[in-house]
């Protein structure tokens, strides 16, 4: 799942011209999808795998468990949207507001991914800016709703900025590590008489340097998986909150000011985002890396990887 896109449903969520009725969704359940990722091995064993014409192995998918993390963010992604649309639909747009809607279509694809957090984050913070006057509710209804606004919108993404940039360092000091290891030299395999190496020894020489590789993978991803380990269950606890803000709320139907109903369902959509997204990306980023520096090495040992030899 990409980060653009849950990003891009939470923008919508928070962009919603009429009120919206949170969904009935606990978020930390479906945290439980997260698996910590393990070393090259287990993640390229997890791997759905085929030959190719070259009788080589190949990697069709990185794991049934991922395909359906992703399945499930993507479903809910769109429930999200269109529940967002449901509620927009509510009353007739004018003529401006659907030219208004056809500019922000056009902005929000033209935007980076980034762009489109920062938008989302600003739309939000102006929400809460101005909803204080149409509040129609009891002050402990309005103080619980931005409790889970300024959790969802501010503390999470605090949390998961800091999360993403350690794992940045993490990601930046494996491929200069990588980058220092030089493949071997075939030049003293034996040779056909057109100068072609022999498949045993040239795929010894890859497969060193796979093993190389997968070593030095599979320990970052150790630091991954300790760094995703350690900042789960701050995230859960935020989320957590929110979960059960919104059910003290009755999803919504115990708000009666429209402002904060939207505010309440944005919320709810910004703490989907900020469930999946930085996690997501760690677990995948070390399923991927792993899974092809392992199928490499075992391409290699079965005398596959390097191609360009005799037999």
């Amino acid at each position: 799942m990409k980060k653009s896109v849950l990003f891009f449903s939470a923008a919508l969520m928070m962009y919603a011209s009429h009120a919206q009725k949170c969904m009935q969704l606990n978020i930390v359940a479906l945290m439980g999808k997260l698996e910590a990722p393990g070393g090259s091995a287990s993640s390229f064993n997890k791997c759905n795998v085929t030959k190719n014409d070259e009788k080589q192995t190949v990697i069709v998918d990185y794991g049934t468990d991922l395909n359906q993390l992703d399945t499930m963010l993507v479903h809910t992604s769109n429930d999200f949207n269109r529940a967002s649309l449901t509620g927009i639909s509510t009353s007739m747009p004018s003529q401006n507001d659907i030219d208004n809607s056809k500019q922000l279509a056009e902005k929000l694809k033209n935007m980076t991914p980034e762009q489109q957090k920062q938008w989302a984050m600003q739309v939000a913070q102006e929400k809460q800016r101005g909803a204080g006057a149409h509040i129609q509710d009891d002050a402990q209804t309005a103080k619980l709703v931005f409790q889970v606004q300024d959790i969802a919108v501010n503390q999470l993404k605090k949390l998961n900025d800091e999360f993403a940039a350690k794992l940045r360092d993490i990601n930046s000091a494996l491929a200069n590590e990588v980058s220092k290891v030089k493949m071997g030299s075939k030049a003293g395999c034996p040779q056909d008489k057109t100068g072609l190496p022999s498949c045993g020894c040239a795929n010894e020489i890859a497969g060193k340097y796979w093993a190389e590789i997968v070593k030095i993978t599979d320990s970052y991803n150790e630091r991954r998986t300790a760094l995703l380990q350690s900042y789960i269950p701050r995230i859960k606890a935020l989320v957590a909150t929110v979960d059960d803000d919104i059910v003290k709320l009755k999803y919504g139907d115990a708000v009666q000011s429209p402002d904060l109903k939207r505010t309440l369902f944005s919320s709810q959509a910004a703490s989907f985002s900020g469930a999946f997204d930085i996690t997501t990306s760690c677990i995948k980023l070390a399923r991927k890396d792993g899974s092809n520096a392992y199928l490499n090495k075992s391409n290699s040992d079965h005398g596959m990887y390097d191609l360009s030899c005799y037999r």
